[in-house]
């Protein structure tokens, strides 16, 4: 006796139930791929603010001039806000009030006077601010030795008017020295700065050291 085979093809209920899955799948791959470039874009961009500090240092101790690193948290970009400019001060005139200096630098210019030179320039990503306001938190320390630099604020060398800019000054000795706008700042031990991702809720804070020039990048929340 001969069996045949009925073939059949998706009912429509079969199929609004395929169609749910790979709705939903689809929906739990869009979430974590949204939650995991905040985090991936902040860490690429404090890795990078790290490599910018230590290698403007290492620039002063090579070329025997004074290198600034600019901060500008409030500059806006194509990609977001914030902005970093690395500058080579060969004529020795970048704090003296001169025509160019970091009083009045317009990070949008990336100007120079010869034989200095803009060293390099990078943008934050969108998403990743200088901050947050209160850092680390307002009764935030740090264990010895760092323990007398201040984590409480966004930027602690930044000024807090203006377009709140702030410099940090390595010599050609390593040391390192900060400025709010064109104002020196009087710091114990260092000073900070925050990057953070308000969509994933998480910072790290560099951390540069007076008298070494040190730089170190440090994990928050």
């Amino acid at each position: 006796m001969d069996r045949h085979r009925t073939s059949r093809g998706f009912t429509l209920v079969e199929l609004g139930v395929v169609m749910t899955i790979v709705i939903v799948l689809g929906a739990i791959a869009v979430s974590s791929f949204s939650r995991q470039l905040p985090r991936s874009n902040l860490n690429s961009a404090a890795s990078e603010l790290q490599s910018a500090m230590h290698g403007a240092r290492q620039h002063a101790l090579a070329t025997g001039h004074d290198v600034w690193v600019m901060v500008f948290p409030q500059y806006v970009s194509s990609s977001g806000t914030g902005r970093i400019i690395v500058y080579e001060d060969a004529a020795s005139n970048f704090a003296a009030g001169g025509a160019l200096n970091v009083g009045n630098y317009a990070p949008g210019t990336l100007a120079f006077v010869a034989p200095g030179q803009v060293v390099t320039t990078f943008d934050l990503p969108t998403g990743i601010v200088v901050g947050p306001a209160t850092g680390r938190g307002t009764s935030a320390t740090l264990p010895a030795p760092l323990a007398g630099v201040d984590v409480t604020k966004a930027c602690s060398f930044c000024s807090t008017s203006g377009d709140g800019r702030g410099a940090v000054r390595f010599r050609p000795n390593g040391s390192a020295s900060f400025y709010a706008g064109s104002t020196l700042q009087t710091v114990t031990g260092g000073a900070s700065m925050g990057l953070n991702a308000s969509a994933v809720n998480r910072t790290w804070t560099l951390v540069v050291t007076s008298a070494a020039g040190a730089v170190q990048l440090l994990p928050g929340s």
